[in-house]
């Protein structure tokens, strides 16, 4: 696991700690709402905040924030292009930060 992605507290409910998926159409859904902005560089990194919004009863707070790299969201979509069972399901790393450069 990539340096960094467990610094943060723990969102989920006890019961929920060890679930491994939630569906959720968020075409539809409102239950859970995630916005990533504030790009601020840093000498050579580039940090955003992840701003999570959930009516989910899987989460301790209806609202969070955390801080990430931009290193930290290119392993994530290369965690994610390597397991064929999300192919389809996540947005290229690439469309979401044309819009921030």
């Amino acid at each position: 696991m990539m340096e960094g992605l467990d610094d943060g507290p723990d969102f989920l409910s006890e019961e929920d700690r060890g679930l491994k998926a939630i569906n959720v159409d968020l075409q539809s859904d409102a239950a859970l709402q995630v916005d990533i902005s504030d790009a601020l560089s840093e000498r050579d990194k580039v940090k955003f905040t992840v701003h999570t919004k959930s009516s989910l009863p899987n989460f301790k707070q209806n609202e969070f924030s955390v801080v990430r790299q931009h290193e930290e969201f290119i392993w994530l979509h290369d965690s994610f292009v390597e397991n064929e069972d999300y192919a389809g399901y996540i947005v290229s790393i690439e469309v979401l930060f044309k819009s921030h450069f």
